[in-house]
């Protein structure tokens, strides 16, 4: 696993802790207390979405220097020659400010946090054929697989619990096992997950498209500023 599926990991597993502690929040506001425990939510949240900043800031710095080490490997002859080039290049890189902010990746991640916090408190799939359980905030939509922490190519949503998988991985895995449950942070399902529960998604698959289309984006717009600066 390299080193942009691990921030991906650690991003998702940010977002399902934020929504993991609204589900506790929703569970026990109507025993006392619930202003108390929403500010600790929303607090949370505050702190998942910073620590998400840093996270995004050190996966763009990953990505420069391994792009001015290949540069730098590129214009040298020597190794001396390459360690010059490649110390340049580096500390001019650590010297750049980051605008993590205005990135596409942080600003999908911020708008899923605040998604979750916006949640009601009963679950609603919109699904006729499905008897409404009581899990709060479980349809905030996160476009990494739960299993491999990939982007998702595929959605399905699990029409029991409302958490969205990679079509193709989750029939992989249930195709012979009988015993996968969803997998996702405080998810109270714990009914076996199988072929019937998995359903297509137009509004999904339609979110996926656009997540697509941000870090698609993204990409084209590093490309063109790192043209710019090499002019």
């Amino acid at each position: 696993m390299d080193f942009n599926h691990y921030v991906d990991g650690a991003l998702t597993s940010l977002l399902d802790t934020a929504k993991f502690l609204k589900e506790i929040s929703d569970s026990v506001s109507d025993l006392g207390g619930g202003d108390e425990i929403r500010n600790l939510v929303e607090e949370n949240a505050s702190s998942r979405v910073e620590q998400a900043e840093k996270i995004i800031e050190l996966k763009t710095k990953h990505k420069g220097h391994l792009e001015a080490m290949q540069q730098a490997k590129d214009e040298s002859t020597t190794v001396e020659e390459f360690e010059r080039i490649w110390e340049e290049r580096r500390d001019a890189l650590d010297r750049k400010p980051i605008d993590v902010k205005s990135a596409a990746e942080y600003q999908s991640f911020k708008r899923a946090v605040e998604s979750t916090l916006a949640q009601p408190e009963a679950n609603e799939t919109g699904d006729d054929d499905v008897v409404p359980m009581e899990l709060p905030g479980v349809n905030v939509f996160s476009p990494y697989d739960p299993w491999t922490k990939a982007l998702i190519k595929n959605p399905v949503r699990n029409k029991v619990c409302g958490h969205i998988y990679d079509r193709d991985y989750v029939h992989s895995l249930i195709k012979d096992n009988i015993g996968i449950r969803c997998p996702v942070a405080g998810c109270a399902n714990r009914a076996y997950i199988n072929p019937g529960h998995l359903i297509e998604d137009a509004q999904i698959r339609h979110k996926m498209r656009q997540v697509m289309n941000q870090i698609a984006k993204v990409d084209i717009d590093e490309v063109s500023s790192d043209d710019e600066e090499s002019k």
